[in-house]
C-alpha cells in the first residue's frame, strides 16, 4: 500500500487544494463538510496541497490541525505555484 495524507474536516467547508508541476490553471477546490474525510495519495503526486479552514491532516510522521490556511509539499525556498496563491 501507497503512503497517504488524509484530510478531515472540523468545520463545514474546508477547501482543500492540489497542484501539479504541469498544472497551470487555477486548481478547483475539493469542498469538505464536517466529519467528511478525503484520503489521497502522498504529495510526491503533487506539487502541494492546500487546506483552507478548520481540519487535521494526518501524514504517516504527523498530524497538523489547521485553523486557516496549511501547505504540504513542495518547497519552502520557492515561491506557492499560481495555483496555490
Amino acid at each position: 500500500m501507497s503512503t497517504v495524507v488524509i484530510i478531515k474536516a472540523l468545520e463545514d467547508g474546508v477547501s482543500v487544494l492540489f497542484a501539479t508541476p504541469e498544472s497551470s490553471a487555477t486548481p478547483t477546490p475539493e469542498r469538505l463538510d464536517k466529519g467528511e474525510v478525503l484520503i489521497i495519495p502522498a504529495p510526491d503526486t503533487h506539487e502541494g496541497i492546500r487546506v483552507r479552514g478548520h481540519a487535521e491532516v494526518y501524514t504517516p510522521d504527523h498530524v497538523v490541525s489547521s485553523e486557516s490556511g496549511l501547505v504540504i509539499g513542495g518547497r519552502s525556498d520557492e515561491p506557492p505555484s499560481p495555483g496555490l496563491q
